[in-house]
């Protein structure tokens, strides 16, 4: 039954959505209750990156204080609803460097804050992966002292290693009525390589991203960051069937819906041959009108191998 599934997808302009604004309220009031098989996003970070002058964009925090922990408290309570009991979340971070500007020193535990938040909220951890970085392509990026050879030769007790990416595993409680289990979706050589504990920069290529450069606005006082079209690949296809809806509360974009769609990374040539439905929250302009070329390119991309196979 499930291979005669897979051969009738088809992917169209209905297959994905935007809601164009903010998620916390889209998720509590508008979308229905778990209606969500998948969801994988990077929540905003607080003082490291700002996207939009909106109150509710986190980013706009300048320290990982009291109200971003709020932001991210209601908006773990509001994902929990849509999730269906039993399914995965995965929410992509990184630790926060303080920022010397406020007179912080040291780093902030990002990841730990987000695993306790969503515990509270009533999600269940269960586990995340590390991606390691590049720590010379990281030293140049950003400017780190604490990486670069001038630091190593002034005074070493200022040194740290790269910081790396996390992927939080999140369950919603309850049993999960429908297990993932298209066979053929992964490979055991596959998941001989994905179960291990990190996994590695030479694998999740940080140039492994959509363009972005036409999703810049000229106000814009940080760079936007998509997370890596590997990782959503491997992610969707984990915790995933086709036709099943991946949810990103944070669309940016639309990276997540590219992949799900059976969109083939530039770089890699990877994609998922048997796609997803897709529907993301966004409310930055730039970023929903750069998405819905993304998404669009991606359906255009699965009709026309389809049509490949056909003839």
């Amino acid at each position: 039954m499930q291979t005669q599934l897979e051969s009738e997808l088809e992917v169209t302009d209905d297959w994905w959505s935007i809601h164009e604004g903010d998620c916390i309220p889209h998720m509590a009031e508008d979308m229905q209750p778990q209606s969500v098989d998948f969801s994988i996003f990077s929540p905003p970070f607080p003082s490291l990156y700002a996207y939009t002058s909106e109150d509710c964009d986190i980013g706009n925090t300048p320290t990982v204080n009291e109200e971003a922990k709020i932001h991210l408290s209601f908006f773990f309570r509001a994902l929990l609803r849509v999730m269906k009991p039993g399914r995965v979340v995965i929410c992509h971070v990184c630790q926060i460097p303080r920022m010397k500007r406020t007179g912080e020193v040291g780093m902030f535990d990002f990841r730990g804050l987000n695993i306790r938040l969503a515990e509270r909220a009533g999600f269940i951890y269960e586990y995340d992966w590390c991606i390691t970085k590049n720590p010379q392509s990281q030293a140049i990026r950003t400017r780190s002292r604490e990486l670069q050879f001038a630091g190593l030769e002034t005074d070493r007790a200022n040194q740290r290693g790269a910081i790396a990416d996390y992927l939080i595993k999140l369950r919603a409680p309850g049993e999960n009525c429908k297990p993932v289990d298209t066979p053929g979706r992964v490979t055991r050589n596959q998941w001989i390589d994905w179960a291990e504990g990190c996994w590695n920069w030479h694998d999740i290529q940080e140039t492994d991203t959509l363009n972005t450069k036409e999703a810049k606005g000229k106000d814009d006082t940080k760079h936007i960051c998509p997370l890596q079209l590997e990782v959503y690949r491997r992610c969707i296809l984990l915790y995933s069937d086709p036709g099943e809806l991946v949810f990103e509360p944070f669309g940016g974009i639309g990276s997540g819906g590219y992949v799900a769609l059976g969109g083939e990374s530039p770089k890699t040539k990877k994609r998922i041959d048997t796609p997803n439905r897709y529907h993301c929250c966004e409310i930055k302009p730039e970023y929903i009108a750069t998405a819905k070329c993304n998404l669009s390119k991606a359906v255009q991309q699965q009709q026309a191998m389809k049509q490949e196979v056909l003839f």
